[in-house]
Order: structure tokens, then sequence, then C-alpha cells
């Protein structure tokens, strides 16, 4: 934690670490294959770490911003599963907050324990306004997670993930042909499982298009 200069400075710090918070419940222990885990944080007082965790999952804007303008260092705060304040603020679909996150440089890459990042948390809920917020400031497309599912192959799971969809073919990164570990693509997933399998037919290779210059 950052040292405090001034006595004004602490007093703020311990007003935060100290205020009655009620309790907070947030999404932690996803696996590849499995819905998200409740775990309750029964002191997030505890520690300004555990305070932005918990002030990112119930949307508290002004709680994360004092945070951040009293330790930019918090920004990389993670739980026991691994998860940033970036990752709550993309599954939640909090924009405001995953813009001010990134803005105090949170990194856009980070992984949990299972190789999860903020993209992937976003495309699970399908949340395409966090999922092009996170494109713009560098996540990787084709990031992979343990069991080497992409953002994409984690839309092709949505039923709703039209837009997510959308948005992510449309980068000029993806690889719309990676195999997760079943040696599975996104497409295949989607047709078997969703209701939005044309979307995901946009990444077929017969529809990709080389150009170049014509004599």
């Amino acid at each position: 934690m950052a040292d405090y200069d001034s006595d004004d400075e602490k007093s703020q710090l311990d007003k935060l670490r100290y205020a009655k918070v009620p309790r907070g419940m947030h999404v932690s222990g996803w696996d590849d294959d499995a819905d998200e885990l409740i775990e309750e944080d029964r002191n997030p007082q505890a520690s300004i770490e555990r305070m932005i965790l918990w002030a990112v999952n119930e949307n508290k804007l002004g709680e994360v911003r004092e945070i951040l303008q009293l330790d930019a260092e918090a920004v990389s705060a993670i739980d026991d599963d691994g998860y940033t304040p970036l990752h709550r603020a993309c599954y939640n679909n909090f924009i405001d907050i995953a813009k001010l996150l990134l803005q105090y440089k949170a990194n856009p890459n980070a992984k949990t324990n299972l190789g999860w990042t903020p993209l992937h948390s976003a495309c699970k809920w399908s949340n395409a306004e966090c999922a092009s917020l996170l494109l713009q400031y560098g996540a990787d497309v084709n990031a992979q997670s343990e069991g080497k599912q992409t953002p994409l192959h984690v839309t092709a799971t949505i039923s709703n993930c039209r837009n997510t969809a959308t948005l992510l073919l449309m980068d000029r990164n993806i690889n719309a042909q990676a195999l997760n570990n079943s040696e599975e693509t996104a497409e295949q997933i989607a047709l078997r499982t969703g209701l939005t399998g044309p979307v995901f037919e946009m990444g077929h290779p017969a529809y990709d298009i080389e150009t170049g210059l014509i004599d």
C-alpha cells in the first residue's frame, strides 16, 4: 500500500477502511464449464484491496474513485480466484467503472487462476459494451483460458450473444477457427447449443476474403 504524507489522507483512508460496509456478494470461482459460484466477503473493509473489489461489485463508482485516488495500486487487487476489479466491472457490465479502472491502468489482459481475462467475463454475460471498451484498450481477442476457451468460445455458449459475437467477429485480429481443448470451434459450439449459429458462420473460412493490388 502507498505511503500517505498527510494526516488528511490518512483520515480519509481510515474513513474508507472502517466505514460500515454492508456485506457484499461477488462472483468467483468460475471455470470453463460451470456456472459461477457465489462467495460472500464477510469483512470487505479489512483491506483497501477487498474494499475496491466490494465497491466495484456493488457499482459504487464514487467509492471506487476515492479508493483509487488514495491508492492507485488498488486497481490491481485480486480475490482468491484471481479476479480483479476490472473482471468484476466487466461481468456486471458496469461500463463507467470499467472506464475508470482502465484510466488507472488496469490490465485488460489480467488472468484469473483459471486463465479468464476481463474479456472472457464480459462475454460470459454478453456485455458487448464492456467487451468493446476492452478491445479498445488492447484486450487480446484470442486469449485462451486453461481449457483453451477464447472469448468467442465463451460467447458461443450464450443464447442471446448476437451483439457480442458480432463485435468479436468483426475484430481484425480474431481467430474464429481457434480450437478449445475439446477440439471445437466457437461456431461448432454455437450450432450445437445456441440460437445464433448464423452469426458465427461469419467466422467460417469460406467467408475469408484476401485482398491485394490488381494489376
